[in-house]
């Protein structure tokens, strides 16, 4: 378990019940499986992975939600 996805999945897991009674609805910024930050939309985090740690470092989960479906390229991502 060495990428970024699977070292962030990884932690969203384990903090996901704190997470969700804490911050429901908003957006968790990971990098290296920390947490970075948590902000109120995705669109935010993304903002601040990309001049942080550049496309591909970092993840972004959406807090109390299901994850978003890609359409046909959903098959490309890893399972979890």
């Amino acid at each position: 378990m060495n990428s970024q996805h699977d070292k962030n999945r990884a932690a969203y897991n384990a903090l996901k019940e704190e997470m969700e009674a804490e911050h429901f609805g908003r957006a968790v910024l990971f990098h290296d499986g920390e947490v970075v930050e948590i902000y109120n939309d995705s669109g935010d985090a993304y903002a601040i992975g990309c001049e942080k740690f550049g496309l591909g470092n970092f993840s972004i989960e959406n807090i109390g939600e299901p994850p978003i479906s890609l359409g046909v390229f959903t098959m490309c991502l890893p399972k979890p």
